[in-house]
């Protein structure tokens, strides 16, 4: 009797249960199919993204074999720019770019102000090493640039300091070296690989004069300047605290910034970076990255092929990020403290160009076409004649 029953309840209870097993079979088949659905999908996604990246490397390199013409390849050589040119026929004939270079070896070979006229630019550089300021301004004087070298360096406070000369050039510094960590280093490029113990140390040292911004501004009674270019080797800190009116006048600057200590004492990007912010200033760009690799190690990463730099940057693509050179410049836009002329956003926006921010120079002369003080006046359509053909020639380089 008790079999019966269990078997009479066990057939009812499958009795009851069969509708429900039934759907839970027909909801698992429709999420089977809906998984391998979306599994088809996927693939899809993934083999048009694919497609996609062919045909832009196709078009790249389509635009790599079209014949470049003499326009661009100027461009790209920096011989010329496609903004600058139409900024300066807005601005006044004397109307000149100061530019302060402190650390001054080797200015010639900047290629960023190749596209500016000469006649446009009024140099003041500082280099510490009499030798070299001396054949600077042998070159710059014989090339036409408006230029003055002066050979002192700048610093926190005017007066005499111990300079010490390094066997590599470029490496003589106000502050001690620190060759605990410098000595481990190895410079490569894709051509030559040097150790720093070998070729990157003091050699002796001399006493040389030391100026501050604002003095040497006051002296010579320069009353504003429009660009700053800092690489001193650890001292950029104290001369921008050093830098009264004629760093407040500036609309932009290069520093070279740390992110190890090199030389003892030296500030790191982590110093300089709040400060020029508080300044007034923003960040834009790190540029001029330098890698350094290990003495010790068996291999110069630099030197494989898989190595490439970057276009217009003088980057490493191996090694530990020691330095590099960082791109502030005024934001009007932003910050409504910054009263600058017409004319002198016309000079930011050339800087910018030149320096690769052209988006951000586009910016700014939009914006200036909308200040109450431009809007009712003959600046805003020609303003609006520079954006329309600089956006249209930009646009020809296009791939």
């Amino acid at each position: 009797m008790l079999r019966k029953l269990r078997s009479f309840g066990g057939k009812t209870l499958q009795n009851i249960l069969r509708p429900f097993d039934l759907e839970i079979g027909h909801i698992s088949e429709r999420a089977q199919r809906l998984d391998a659905h979306r599994r088809a999908e996927a693939v899809s996604l993934l083999q048009l993204r694919n497609a996609d990246a062919e045909l832009q490397a196709a078009r790249l390199q389509l635009a790599r074999q079209k014949p470049r013409s003499a326009a661009a390849q100027n461009y790209i050589d920096r011989q010329s720019l496609i903004l600058l040119p139409r900024l300066f026929a807005c601005l006044a004939p004397e109307e000149r770019f100061v530019i302060i270079d402190g650390g001054a070896r080797e200015m010639e070979l900047d290629f960023r102000w190749r596209p500016f006229p000469r006649e446009r630019l009024r140099f003041f550089g500082f280099e510490a090493d009499a030798g070299e300021a001396a054949r600077l301004t042998g070159l710059l004087k014989a090339s036409g640039l408006d230029c003055r070298l002066y050979p002192a360096a700048l610093g926190g406070t005017s007066g005499k300091a111990v300079f010490a000369h390094n066997k590599a050039s470029g490496g003589s510094l106000l502050l001690p070296q620190n060759r605990t960590v410098t000595d481990r280093w190895k410079f490569e490029n894709p051509h030559q690989v040097s150790f720093a113990r070998e070729m990157f140390f003091p050699t002796h040292s001399e006493e040389i004069t030391v100026t501050t911004f604002a003095d040497w501004a006051r002296e010579t009674g320069t009353a504003e300047v429009d660009f700053i270019k800092l690489n001193v080797q650890g001292a950029e800190l104290d001369i921008l605290k050093a830098g009264g009116k004629a760093l407040d006048t500036a609309l932009g600057l290069l520093v070279e910034v740390a992110f190890v200590e090199s030389y003892l004492g030296r500030p790191m990007f982590s110093d300089i970076d709040p400060f020029l912010r508080g300044a007034g200033f923003t960040f834009f760009d790190l540029l001029a990255h330098h890698y350094i690799g290990r003495g010790d190690a068996p291999i110069a990463m630099q030197q494989l092929t898989i190595v490439e730099p970057a276009l217009s940057k003088q980057v490493s693509a191996g090694g530990q990020l020691i330095e590099g050179h960082a791109l502030y410049l005024r934001d009007p836009i932003a910050d409504s403290r910054l009263p600058l002329a017409p004319s002198r956003v016309l000079k930011l926006a050339a800087l910018a160009e030149a320096f690769g921010q052209v988006e951000y120079a586009f910016e700014l002369l939009s914006w200036l076409g909308t200040r109450d003080d431009v809007r009712a006046t003959e600046w805003v359509s020609v303003l609006d004649r520079v954006l329309r053909e600089a956006a249209m020639e930009y646009e020809t380089y296009r791939p």
